[in-house]
Order: C-alpha cells, then sequence, then structure tokens
C-alpha cells in the first residue's frame, strides 16, 4: 500500500521536471518523499510546490469527515493553546477523582456518563483541559470537544469531530467510517442523531461484532450550555446516555457544563439519571488553598518578568489573605487581578495592588465570612474599580462599545473590529485606545495576516461588481470580517455584571438611557451609509466616482475589502434600528416619543434592497421583533416568521401597544393600496387589530421614495406570527396569501399560482 503511494507521487513529480534533472532526482526520490508522508493536494512543477484543488466527490471518506469537524475544538487545538488549565498543585482532588474514573479497570463497574456541573468562573474548563491533556498523554483520551460561543457553539460538527478523532486511535473502526462515508456522503450532513448512530454507535458494535477488543477511553464535552442549540444540548445528552446503556462498549463520556435548566433536567431524567455521575463545583470557601497558591506564584512570576527580586515583602501575607478572601471560591476573581496588575509598569505594582485591596469589603478583610447574598460581590467592586480606572474623556465611548457588544452581539462570540468601529464611528486610534483601558477584561488580536486576494478578485473593483467567476461564500467574509483583527471578553463574568443594573450599578450598558444614546448612534450611522448609497435599476451602487474609504472611520484602502465592510456596517445598523432587532424591541418599550420620531426619517428602501442583494432564499438565525425566527427573500420582498418554539414569548397585547406608540410618534402610518394615508386610517379604524385570535396590518414604514410597506399577521390559537416588508405590496400579498404556510422550509418554490 504504501509502495503504490510512492510509486505514484514518484511518476507524477518525475515527469513534471525538466529531461535534465530527472537523472539528479531519480535516486534521491525515496529519501526525499517520506519527508511528505501526511502531505496531500500538491504536486511539485519545475521545484515549485503547486496546490492541487480536489473535486468533492474524489474526496476519500476521511477526507469528508474531517472537512465536517472542528480541529479547533480539540484539547490541543492551536487556537486553543491559551485555554485556561490548572495551577500545579491545585483542584487535585477533583482532576484525581476524573482520571481514577476513566482508568478504572473494565471489571469495576462505573457509570459511563459523567457530569460536572457549576456556576461561571468556578474552573470547570481548567479541570476539564487539565484531565484531557493528561489523559492524552496516558493514551486514554478518545476525543475532546470544547464548545465555545467564540465561534464553535454548532451542535451539527460536535459528533462529526469526535469520530474523527476517534478514527486516529482505532485504525479498523478509521476503515468502517471510510467504507461508510464514501458509500454516503451526506453523512456528516444529516442529524446529530443520524451522525451519532451511523458515525459512532453502529461502527462501534461492529468492531465488537469482530471480535475486537475496544481499550476504555474518555470523551470530553466542554461548555454544552455554550451550545447554540438550547434543543441540541438536551438531544446530545440523551443520546450519549442510549449510548452508554450499551454498557459492554468501554467508552466514558465527560460533560463540563453550567446547571443551565434544560440540562439539568436532562440529566434528572430517570432513565438517566442512573447512568450518570454527577459532581459539583460550586463557589465555595473550600478552594481557598488552591486560589493562594495561584496567586503566590503569579505574584512571583510578574517580578520575574519585570527582572525584579522576588521579595517576601510584596505583596504580604495580608493582602494574599484579603485577595482569597475576596474570591470568595471564584477563580475568575484572582485571574483578572493578576491580568489587572501585570499590565502595569514595575514602578507602580504597589499602589495598583493597593488600588485593587481597597475594593474589598471590611468584612472580607480580615477573616473569612459567610458567602455573602451574592457572591459576585467583591469581583464585582473590582469590576467597577476597572472602570472607574478609565478617564472620564474615554469612559463614554467605552460603555457605548461595550453597549453595542453586549446588547446586539449577546452570544457571546468573537466581534469583528471592523464591524464594531465602523457602525459606531470609531478610528482605529479611538478603537486601540479603548482595548487598551480594558486589557484587564477583554482582548484584541490583531488581524494575523494579510489580505490574499487570489486570482478571481480585482482589489479595486467593490465586493458588489466582482468579475462574473468571483464566488462569495461564508469563509470569504469572515476573512473580511476579521480584516482589522477580532475583540472577545476573558470571562463571562464580565458580560453578566454589564447587563445586570443591580451589580454594575451606573456603569450597566442595558439602562434605557444606555439604550437611547447607542440608538442616537446609530440613527447618525444609518443616516451617515445611506447617504453614500443610491438605487439604480433595484439595485444599491455607491455614489459614482465615491471610495467606500472615505466612508469609513477605519477603512483598509481596498475598494473590495472597504465596500463590503460599508454595506455590512449599514445592513448591521439598519437592522438594529428596525422592529426585528433585540436591541430595538427593548428601546420600544421605554423610549420616549421624541426619539421614536427619529424612526420615521431612515431610509428604509435602501435598507431592503441591500437585504434583498445581500441574501437570497431562506435565512435561519435571524430575528422576528427580538424572538427567534427565520427570513425568506423571494420576489423583491423580504419575509419573516417567528419560530413556533418561540411564539410562546411572543406578547400580542405588547406588540399592539408598540403599534400605538409608533404610530403615535409618526413613524409608521396604515397603508392601503387603494387610499391615501389620511382614509387607511379612517378605514383600520373600523376593525382595529385585538390581541386575540387572528389579526393583521398593514403600515408604511418611512416617508416618500424612503418608504415600504410592512405587513404583519398573527393568530394566537394557531400560533403564528408572519410579516414582511416590500416596494410591491400587491405582488408580496399575492405570493404570501398561496404560500405563507409553505415558504418557511427548504426546498421551495412558488407555485404557479403565486
Amino acid at each position: 500500500m504504501r509502495q503504490g503511494w510512492y510509486d505514484r507521487r514518484r511518476t507524477a513529480v518525475f515527469r513534471a521536471l525538466p529531461q535534465a534533472n530527472q537523472a539528479l532526482y531519480r535516486g534521491s526520490f525515496r529519501t526525499i518523499m517520506p519527508t511528505f508522508g501526511g502531505a496531500s493536494n500538491f504536486v511539485i512543477n519545475g521545484g515549485e510546490f503547486v496546490t492541487v484543488r480536489r473535486n468533492y466527490n474524489d474526496s476519500t471518506g476521511m477526507d469528508i469527515l474531517l472537512s465536517a469537524s472542528v480541529p479547533d475544538a480539540a484539547v490541543d487545538a492551536e487556537k486553543r493553546q491559551y485555554a485556561p488549565s490548572c495551577f500545579p498543585g491545585t483542584r487535585g482532588q477533583y482532576i484525581n477523582d476524573i482520571i481514577r474514573w476513566v482508568t478504572a479497570p473494565t471489571s469495576e463497574r462505573t457509570q459511563s456518563l459523567y457530569w460536572m456541573k457549576g456556576p461561571a468562573g468556578v474552573g470547570k474548563s481548567a479541570i476539564a483541559q487539565t484531565c484531557a491533556e493528561r489523559l492524552k498523554d496516558a493514551g486514554c483520551l478518545g476525543a475532546a470537544f470544547f464548545f465555545s460561543q467564540n465561534g464553535r457553539d454548532d451542535h451539527s460538527s460536535l459528533f462529526t469531530t469526535i469520530a474523527y478523532q476517534l478514527s486516529t486511535f482505532l485504525p479498523e473502526y478509521r476503515q468502517i467510517l471510510e467504507h461508510r462515508i464514501s458509500n454516503d456522503k451526506t453523512l456528516v450532513k444529516k442529524t446529530i442523531a443520524s451522525q451519532f448512530k451511523h458515525l459512532i454507535f453502529e461502527p462501534m458494535k461492529e468492531l465488537q461484532q469482530r471480535g475486537k477488543e475496544i481499550a476504555r477511553l474518555a470523551i470530553f464535552i466542554d461548555g454544552l450550555d455554550e451550545c447554540r442549540s438550547k434543543e441540541a444540548q438536551t438531544h446530545i445528552i440523551e443520546l450519549i446516555a442510549g449510548f452508554a446503556q450499551a454498557d459492554s462498549i468501554p467508552l466514558r463520556w465527560a460533560i463540563f457544563s453550567r446547571p443551565e435548566p434544560s440540562i439539568a433536567s436532562a440529566f434528572d431524567d430517570e432513565t438517566i439519571s442512573p447512568l450518570s455521575r454527577c459532581v459539583e463545583l460550586s463557589i465555595s470557601r473550600s478552594a481557598n488553598r488552591d486560589i493562594e497558591l495561584y496567586l503566590r506564584s503569579e505574584f512571583k512570576n510578574i517580578l520575574r518578568r519585570r527582572k525584579l527580586p522576588i521579595s517576601t515583602s510584596w505583596p504580604t501575607t495580608r493582602d494574599i489573605k484579603k485577595l482569597v478572601a475576596a474570591s470568595a471560591g471564584l477563580f475568575a476573581y484572582p485571574s483578572v487581578v493578576i491580568r489587572f496588575i501585570d499590565n502595569y509598569p514595575s514602578l507602580r505594582l504597589e499602589e495598583t495592588l493597593q488600588n485593587v485591596l481597597k475594593t474589598i469589603s471590611p468584612s472580607n478583610q480580615a477573616h473569612p465570612q459567610p458567602l455573602a447574598v451574592s457572591p459576585f460581590s467583591e469581583l464585582d467592586a473590582f469590576y467597577i474599580l476597572i472602570m472607574e480606572s478609565i478617564a472620564k474623556d474615554i469612559l463614554p465611548s467605552v460603555l457605548l462599545l461595550l453597549a453595542d457588544m453586549v446588547q446586539i452581539k449577546y452570544d457571546g462570540r468573537n466581534w469583528s473590529a471592523a464591524e464594531l468601529c465602523n457602525q459606531l464611528g470609531f478610528s482605529q486610534t479611538e478603537f486601540r485606545g479603548i482595548c487598551h483601558q480594558l486589557h484587564a477584561v477583554l482582548y484584541f488580536q490583531d488581524a494575523s495576516h494579510l489580505f490574499d486576494f487570489g486570482q478571481d478578485i480585482e482589489p479595486k473593483c467593490s465586493y458588489f461588481n466582482q468579475r462574473k467567476t468571483f464566488e462569495p461564500n461564508s469563509k470569504l467574509k469572515k476573512r473580511l470580517l476579521g480584516i482589522h483583527g477580532i475583540v472577545n471578553l476573558y470571562h463571562k463574568s464580565f458580560y453578566d455584571f454589564l447587563v445586570d443594573p443591580s451589580r454594575s450599578l451606573q456603569l450597566c450598558v442595558t439602562t434605557p438611557s444606555m439604550r437611547e444614546k447607542l440608538f442616537e448612534r446609530y440613527v447618525q450611522s444609518h443616516h451617515h451609509y445611506a447617504q453614500r448609497y443610491v438605487i439604480q435599476d433595484n439595485s444599491l451602487i455607491s455614489v459614482p466616482e465615491a471610495r467606500s474609504s472615505d466612508s469609513l472611520s477605519w477603512s483598509q484602502g481596498t475598494e473590495f475589502i472597504d465596500s463590503f465592510i460599508m454595506r455590512r456596517a449599514f445592513a448591521n445598523i439598519s437592522h438594529r434600528l428596525s422592529p426585528n432587532s433585540p436591541m430595538s424591541a427593548q428601546l420600544l418599550r421605554d423610549a420616549s416619543t421624541t426619539c421614536l420620531e427619529k424612526l420615521a426619517d431612515l431610509d428604509y428602501r435602501k435598507y431592503l434592497i441591500s437585504e434583498i442583494v445581500w441574501h437570497t432564499g431562506l435565512r435561519e438565525g435571524y430575528f422576528i421583533l427580538g424572538l427567534a425566527g427565520v427570513e425568506r427573500v423571494a420576489q423583491g420582498t423580504v419575509f419573516g416568521c417567528i419560530h413556533s418554539r418561540g411564539f410562546k414569548y411572543f406578547d400580542p397585547q405588547a406588540f399592539l401597544n408598540t403599534l400605538r406608540k409608533l404610530e403615535k410618534a409618526g413613524a409608521i402610518r396604515p397603508y392601503h393600496p387603494n387610499l391615501p394615508s389620511s382614509l387607511a386610517s379612517i378605514y383600520q379604524s373600523f376593525s382595529p387589530p385585538k390581541p386575540q385570535g387572528r389579526s393583521a396590518g398593514q403600515y408604511r414604514l418611512g416617508h416618500g421614495t424612503r418608504s415600504v410597506t410592512w405587513y404583519w399577521e398573527f393568530d394566537t390559537e394557531k400560533k403564528y406570527f408572519h410579516q414582511f416588508r416590500t416596494v410591491d405590496f400587491v405582488r408580496a400579498m399575492k405570493l404570501y396569501e398561496v404560500e405563507k404556510f409553505k415558504m418557511w422550509k427548504e426546498p421551495w418554490e412558488p407555485s404557479l399560482a403565486s
């Protein structure tokens, strides 16, 4: 098998060489090629390596499985090289307990499922990382998947990733997968239940039927609560529990998560509970010794990094005890403290530590007391110290940035620096200054490399006016959004602090006043970008002779990239000002009439056209009135539907109250295709919408050539809410009446009647 591989490579390379060089390479090929024994998809042409693009249909089963997996979710993935792990000498009881559970003899009856639960910040992920590393070194880790809202929150890649990692340990299992996926290349695209059955459960049973002994291996799943789909979280546990009932297959599944209601309910199920071992990692003073060890070691590291002598007088034992008491068993606290102090110059270390100690309440300074009502009180005090140390002239911009991050991008994944800046009008200098002020709680990662345009992209042309061979895709869009780098929070506890007014007090970024400030900035940015576009032949194009870079607060300098960023910023801002966004839904409940009046001046038509051009077909993961839904772009119209599971959160009376508020402010006006607006209002007054049963309404959003028609319809008995926005109401209504219950799933094509 290996000889045939070499022969094929040798022939390809040999023929690519100039004739004079063939003799030179003939004898040395066998020495050279083993160096590339794991390489693929390339040829050597005239001494140069050339990538060969493989057709999906020509790929092996394992190639297809790898493409459907998430390598970055592995325990030793490069992108997770800074993942938290337990400090040496800490958390020994939990680590040893998990390792003993995995490595116990097969003759010893143990539960096949292990669940470590605990609130954010107690160190679950650090324990999972440490145990996984040790088990991998011992050859006992079959697979690991570390969920994260930082781009690894898709449940559909969980079992494909686990299957691929397992295949690297079990050669015969790998052969079974190769055969199955080669016969049905769609296996990796099926439901997670089907993936689990065909890629894990059945192949393992087949190995047993062949009489092959399978060593006991652990499979770690960390951060299940960060999986985007709540339904999938429960389904994953149920699938694994079903597997665990087949006690003859010696796999051990360890799950680490917060005790979210859906997850806790699944583990409490009478069929799953007997198969599971549940361990709670609570906020407890029992972690004080580990926290003290961590603090002492890290303070020494701070001195070493500055080439200062290790001192027994700084910090003092009393200082350490104060910090340990303030941590209240929460590991997130000391890690933030160390990061905060470490950023200051050598001469300010003592002063900075004293500022931290001043935030600690007197009740915790001398002797550890029982936990207060809020175990986060000391952490909150420290977060307040960080925020209050920001210069007052910069603080409003800092709060505006954080308000945008937590109210809009609320799911915790990476934020694009290009999006944030150009939506809020921040320059590169201002943005980097804000990130520096927030260094203890927020990290900014610069773009790692220059953008490679490739052969199909013309850099000087707009993203929307490229050659016919140009094919935009999700990977390209992700690269473009990362052109100026990414931003994220070090820990979810800071997010929780910012959105809870009882914790962050005047620094809370979800108050009505803060939402209004963000709203004002969005309105300003919307008008700024709307003026840069004109409508031509039902398309949105930039003003002639204008460069996109001139309109951006942080441009890249290339029209291809800047045109993409500008359109993205305009679309995002316009969406957030629409009634559909979560922020707008909250704002409409609290905003003043003066604030709402500004909605009437928005250019709804340019926004609608940008949506139609930007997206086609069905769009999952969208918001309708702030609730999870789906949108369909068809025939120049954007249709929307609240998911059936989200309809239970729809409040008809609150929705109708919002309509009256918007109508009073002049932001919307009743519409009838055959009547002027004044008569349309009178016509609608004869049959006002009601909160029960079926209700519908049609309105005009905006004024004149900037307006569109908005139609909505809900039925509390049939449990649905539908809407559409269009510039051709009659045509859109004709399509909607025929297809309104059919268009929300794929495949779908309009019927001839519509």
